[in-house]
């Protein structure tokens, strides 16, 4: 045991921790040296979840969990559940959990893992206060043998490190999401955070406002009282894997006026790993205005390409698809075309729909609201 903490500089690796706990993109370091510990291929950072796979990794594990998704894996997966059902305050290896007969015949290892040179691993796994389980495998190959026990040790020794540096992440990224939803009331529009089991994290004292008459917050996830603009974002919410920004409609609603909600992916390293936020959820409050509203705006509002916002813009302002088609030189397929995808992103089902939403909207400005 001496002469393998020799080799390695657990200060280092422990400065290496911290740094981490406060500049996210460290943890790939991180994860490099406790491979070099374990005699790894690789190490993977995941978020123990049924419904997502959140994870960042190290270089010699590049595609490996891509593989696990794609190839449903994650169904009849043994190793994580085993890991997680140990609830063991330190790191395990394959003798801990399983007998040597399981070991010679589970399907995750002999079919997915050792096709690939690997099949030996240690892990542990720490619940998060988000409901979430952080999991740190290092991966091993299979001609090395399992890890040391010296390894394991030495894991163990720096363990408790790992543990407080990523609850420091995840209250960190959380203060930030924060930050940036108060920001935007500064700004006069509501905002809030939405969790990746889709409910209200944190809301700004204006999205407060609106609560329970435009936006609900549920006990399953949040809601629009509209419920045209509720499918809309149910549906939004459910088509997490494209991860692109979503804009609804919400119509007006006395004493409310009409809104556009964007719901914008929360992207970053290890996709969120440590706070379990999917989206920032703004609202746009606009007004009805004597004058149709102009390209940009459509544009912004509803995430259109330059193009279809001068389509909904002249929809909007009464030109026909052919007298449109003429005047801009294209085919009259080019619009429809133009004007399914206008429909699809606004959520709209036809041409009348988008006239009555479209007619004379114009930002409200922030001291109005």
């Amino acid at each position: 045991m001496e002469s393998a903490t020799r080799r390695f500089d657990i200060e280092a690796i422990t400065d290496k921790i911290y740094e981490a706990s406060v500049v996210p993109e460290s943890w790939t370091s991180v994860l490099d040296a406790m491979t070099d510990i374990a005699g790894g291929v690789g190490t993977i950072l995941l978020a123990a979840d049924t419904t997502d796979f959140r994870f960042i990794s190290t270089d010699g594990l590049s595609g490996f969990v891509e593989s696990f998704v794609a190839q449903g894996w994650p169904e009849r997966n043994t190793r994580t559940p085993a890991v997680l059902k140990a609830r063991h305050a330190g790191f395990i290896v394959e003798k801990d959990v399983y007998s040597p007969e399981q070991i010679a015949s589970d399907p995750l290892i002999n079919q997915f893992l050792r096709p690939q040179g690997l099949g030996w691993a240690t892990a542990t796994a720490f619940p998060m206060t988000t409901g979430d389980t952080l999991v740190f495998s290092v991966e091993r190959a299979y001609r090395h043998g399992p890890v040391p026990d010296a390894s394991v040790e030495i894991l163990d020794s720096v363990r408790p490190h790992l543990g407080r540096a990523a609850l420091i992440s995840g209250r960190l990224r959380l203060e930030r999401a924060r930050a940036a939803v108060e920001t935007l009331a500064l700004l006069g529009l509501p905002a809030g955070i939405v969790s990746r089991d889709f409910r209200l994290q944190a809301a700004n004292a204006l999205l407060d406002g609106l609560m329970p008459r435009v936006v609900r917050d549920g006990s399953a996830r949040v809601a629009f009282a509209d419920a045209d603009a509720d499918n809309l974002l149910a549906f939004a919410l459910n088509a997490t894997h494209r991860q692109v920004p979503r804009s609804i409609p919400i119509p007006a609603r006395d004493p409310d006026p009409a809104m556009v909600a964007h719901l914008v992916p929360v992207r970053g390293i290890a996709r969120d790993l440590f706070t379990g936020s999917a989206f920032i959820l703004v609202l746009t409050p606009v007004e009805r205005h004597v004058q149709g509203p102009d390209a940009d705006l459509l544009q912004g509002l509803f995430d259109l390409t330059a193009a279809e916002a001068r389509v909904a813009r002249a929809i909007v302002a009464g030109e026909t698809v052919e007298t449109l088609a003429i005047r801009q030189g294209i085919s009259e397929g080019t619009v429809r075309s133009q004007l399914k995808s206008i429909y699809a992103k606004t959520g709209m089902k036809g041409q009348l729909d988008l006239v009555r939403l479209g007619s004379g909207l114009s930002l409200v400005r922030s001291d109005d609201i």
